[in-house]
């Protein structure tokens, strides 16, 4: 009796055994038992909780966090690398936009070299000292104004002229800016220092800019480009609007001229009535292309450092309010 119940038992054991190992291989998960009744019965039955469970989604990788946001995930994408040299040009661009809307007078930026930043510093607070008793107005090149000089020898005691100007040079209280006009059919020029203390006014007629740096080359143009009215109304400017520019192109008188201007590269002068061999011969007078990126070229142009700059547009903006100051209580 004893050995037929163990052979039972391993019987059992087999068939147990081989039941999981064809679950196992199957893949499904049904729950097979002996039954205690009898050595030889299975239950086929299948358990409900035991059933397999509804496959899930798989998960996509969460997205980057930022760490700079205190650990947050992201939602936008990573900026684009940008160069330095690209960061600086842009911002030089930038501040040349700015400075384009903020006019600051040119005599108060001096040259590159070896300069006394004591005898630059009071320089400027002497011109704006001046400019507290004087007022004088945004102009540049191309602009017609209008100077009214004290003279003990004129009838009334002042003379006025008007005229275009042609040049703008120099800096501090050396400034110094041409007025040129045609009067009687003949050309006058006259040099105003912009702090001399017997100018007694000085209007902007027409505020407008030119092409180029300088106009001198109307001394060789037609007469129709330098006649100005010295009786002409102001035409006024609208305030906060861009400073027009003037692209008119003059055309030159036949030669001879006071310089050769072809060889300068000037945007507003129309050179036509020249031959095509002195044009040939004006073009191997123009600047190299190397040269015109040239370092020891460019630094004259910009003169001063970045921290200069920036003192001088703060004295410039305390100056504006002190004067600003000054017209309302008058």
């Amino acid at each position: 009796m004893a050995k037929a119940a163990v052979n039972n038992v391993q019987s059992l054991f087999l068939r147990t055994l081989s039941v999981r190992k064809l679950c196992n291989i199957s893949g499904t998960h049904s729950r097979h038992f002996a039954s205690q009744d009898g050595p030889g019965e299975q239950s086929t039955g299948s358990d409900p909780t035991l059933t397999e469970p509804p496959s899930m989604p798989e998960e996509s990788p969460p997205p980057p966090t930022d760490e700079r946001a205190g650990g947050r995930r992201s939602t936008n994408p990573p900026a684009p690398k940008i160069s330095l040299d690209l960061l600086r040009r842009r911002q030089a661009q930038r501040k040349d936009h700015e400075m384009a809307d903020k006019f600051i007078s040119p005599e108060f930026f001096p040259p590159m070299g070896r300069r006394s930043k004591i005898l630059d510093y009071l320089d400027r607070q002497d011109c704006f000292r001046r400019r507290t008793a004087i007022e004088i107005p945004e102009f540049y090149v191309g602009s017609i104004l209008a100077v009214t000089l004290s003279d003990p020898y004129a009838r009334g005691k002042t003379t006025r002229f008007v005229g275009i100007c042609v040049e703008r040079k120099n800096y501090g209280l050396g400034a110094s800016f041409k007025l040129r006009n045609i009067i009687d059919g003949q050309g006058m020029e006259i040099i105003y220092e912009l702090y001399n203390p017997l100018i007694r006014k000085l209007e902007v007629l027409k505020l407008e800019k030119r092409l180029d740096a300088h106009l001198l080359y109307l001394r060789d143009a037609l007469p129709e480009y330098s006649t100005i009215d010295p009786d002409m109304i102001p035409i006024k400017h609208p305030a906060g609007r861009p400073v027009p520019l003037n692209d008119i192109v003059v055309k030159m008188k036949p030669k001879p001229w006071h310089r050769k201007w072809e060889r300068y590269e000037l945007k507003g002068l129309d050179p036509s009535n020249l031959n095509p061999r002195r044009l040939d011969s004006a073009a191997d007078h123009y600047l190299p292309e190397h040269k015109k990126m040239d370092l020891l070229v460019m630094m004259p142009r910009y003169s001063i450092t970045e921290k200069d700059r920036m003192r001088i547009e703060r004295e410039w903006e305390v100056h504006q309010e002190e004067l600003k100051e000054m017209r309302e209580n008058n």
